[in-house]
């Protein structure tokens, strides 16, 4: 007999093409209805999408790939409702680490956090990420673009791009470069940056409101106290972004957050992190939360922790007052979303998640609860309930498998055995090797301070053998420039001032000494100069000041040369860092800056000086 080889060979192609993509055997599904586990189940994935669920009982169908889970657990991936691409999880000042969106993507992919919410990024952030998304697995991405906020308020601190709200309107041009970024959600903060003008009105509030309800954009409004609270739930906000920590929520908030249906996101890992790992070490004790986290960051923050700040103090010591407004907003039936806001220092990308549903479990929120917080209740807040969450036919194969059931203990939810994202295996181990190869840029931290050399009286005669470097505020997304020129024995520095930031706008020049300089025997700095149409600032950078709150004082302009005198005695702190003893014995650097206050525009934008020697007196 002739075998048909041919019709023989089609015929097992044509099975192939029918053959579903992937199927999971022996697994126990989540049930978010019942926060139960399943019996041992099939899984069956086809194009990205869970197509079917059924018991082991019933005949299994072909498929072109098949694995056996051996009774794990399968949850589906976990949704951080508030993170910032932008920022890395450092400390913030001199010891500052900026890592690339893809270094916070493998981080989350890693750890099972397979969607995320950006609540505030820069456009190249946005755009970065877009790129990778194309490329890679990745996580995905909703974001709000930039945010509404007061003039000079919070949001600003960053830079330029936040939406500033300066009348009602302004909120029409505003919701248009809102709408252009093609945003997933909409975010406004009531809340000044340090007390900075006034916040959003109730009237704007509503406005920004009732457009994202119209556009169909879940409304997020950044909140921190009891009265902002109400405000945002009258103002038409469909999720409170950061919770009330310090302050017991009363029947009224309660009724209102309940009658129109407004999520809760209280964030409160973020307000403890830095208190937790400086007196009990719990960010670098959890090593399985750090394997993506590239050695030099965790050297940045784990290695002699800095002193948290008075707030953060105050706030952790009021845990109480958070865990138990969570624990009665739950009872009363309020949606509750995880939210890590990583990016702020020691919450970390992907890790920070795992850290907030720690924090939800001291508050006493049960396993059950929790899951469904970081998984089908926070798809809801973004209006994402029919697509992720869930692990049932029409919902996106993305899940984590897991050998321990964490319903017995939460903390089995971060014990990750695999990570799939819309129907492909994720490879941990290429993330960890990835991150590893991914450099933060920022200063060494850390770094001990050499022992001074004697200070010789002429710092700089600008012969050229020391190195001025321009500074402005574009290093946080503002506007200002600075362009600094040596020629002719002689320093030529121009700035030009842009639109003031939550800092004020600032340029400038500075130098960093080679070595620290004891000018112990000095008792001041003298500066030869001519130039400017406004008072400028000198800052001498002392080494045991490791943020920007350098000495200072203001030098007046003057149209012809001059020489200025500046006592050491003269000189004080910025205001915004940690506060240090002023001594000669260890000087790192100085700069010349020119800058406004926040939220305020001044006529002299452009300014010019020259310098023809520095010394000590």
């Amino acid at each position: 007999m002739k075998i048909n080889l041919t019709a023989i060979s089609a015929l097992l192609m044509s099975l192939n093409v029918n053959a579903i993509d992937l199927r999971i055997d022996n697994v126990k599904l989540y049930q978010n209805e019942s926060q139960t586990f399943s019996a041992l189940s099939r899984l069956y994935i086809e194009d990205g999408k869970i197509i079917e669920t059924t018991s082991m009982d019933q005949i299994a169908k072909s498929a072109d790939e098949v694995i056996n889970a051996n009774s794990q657990y399968i949850v589906p991936g976990l949704i951080d409702l508030h993170v910032h691409l932008g920022a890395s999880g450092s400390n913030y000042g001199a010891e500052f680490q900026y890592l690339p969106v893809a270094s916070h993507f493998n981080s989350n992919l890693y750890l099972g956090v397979t969607n995320i919410v950006d609540l505030f990024s820069f456009d190249n952030t946005l755009s970065e990420a877009k790129s990778l998304t194309e490329q890679q697995i990745a996580p995905n991405l909703f974001y709000a673009g930039a945010l509404f906020t007061n003039p000079g308020g919070h949001g600003t601190q960053f830079g330029g791009a936040a939406l500033e709200v300066t009348s009602d309107d302004a909120i029409a041009a505003l919701w248009q470069q809102h709408m252009a970024k093609k945003p997933n959600v909409t975010k406004a903060v009531i809340e000044t940056f340090s007390g900075h003008g006034k916040s959003l009105t109730d009237n704007q509030l509503a406005e920004i409101g009732r457009r994202s309800k119209t556009a169909g954009l879940p409304y997020f409004v950044h909140v921190s106290t009891l009265q902002d609270g109400k405000r945002a739930i009258r103002s038409g906000a469909t999720a409170l972004a950061h919770g009330i920590n310090s302050e017991l929520i009363d029947e009224e908030f309660i009724k209102l957050m309940i009658d129109n249906k407004v999520a809760y996101i209280p964030t409160l890992a973020v307000y403890h992190n830095h208190n937790e790992e400086h007196e009990n070490q719990q960010i670098s004790n959890q090593t399985h939360l750090l394997k993506t986290v590239h050695k030099k960051l965790q050297h940045c923050l784990f290695e002699n922790v800095p002193e948290p700040s008075v707030w953060k103090k105050q706030v952790w010591k009021k845990h109480n007052i958070a865990y138990k407004n969570v624990i009665t907003l739950y009872k009363a039936g309020v949606v509750i979303g995880t939210g890590s806001d990583a990016g702020n220092p020691y919450t970390l990308h992907g890790s920070g998640l795992h850290n907030e549903i720690q924090a939800l479990n001291k508050a006493g929120l049960k396993p059950g609860h929790i899951i469904n917080a970081a998984t089908s209740d926070a798809a809801k807040v973004i209006n994402q309930a029919n697509v992720i969450g869930q692990l049932k036919p029409g919902f996106e194969a993305s899940f984590i498998l897991l050998n321990d059931n964490p319903l017995k203990n939460i903390s089995n939810l971060s014990r990750i055995n695999s990570v799939y994202k819309s129907g492909k295996l994720v490879n941990r181990d290429e993330l960890i090797a990835k991150n590893a190869k991914i450099l933060p840029q920022g200063e060494k931290c850390h770094a001990q301070t050499e022992i001074a050399n004697k200070a010789t009286q002429v710092i700089d005669n600008f012969k050229g053998e020391l190195k001025w470097q321009p500074i402005s505020d574009k290093m946080m997304g503002g506007q200002s420039s600075s362009q600094v020129n040596n020629t002719e024995n002689e320093l030529i520095v121009k700035t030009v001032l842009g639109k003031p930031t939550g800092f004020g706008a600032w340029a400038g020049t500075q130098l960093m000494f080679n070595k620290p300089a004891d000018a112990s025997n000095y008792q001041g700095i003298k500066v030869t100069f001519k130039g400017s149409n406004i008072p400028f600032g000198i800052s001498v950078y002392h080494s045991e000041v490791k943020d920007w709150d350098h000495f200072y004082t203001n030098i007046q302009p003057s149209s012809q040369w001059q020489t200025v005198k500046i006592p050491f005695n003269t000189l004080k702190q910025f205001g915004y860092g940690a506060k240090k003893q002023w001594s000669a014995k260890s000087l790192s650097g100085l700069s010349f800056v020119w800058r406004t206050a926040p939220n305020t525009e001044i006529s002299d934008k452009r300014n010019k000086i020259l310098v023809k020697e520095i010394s000590y007196f």
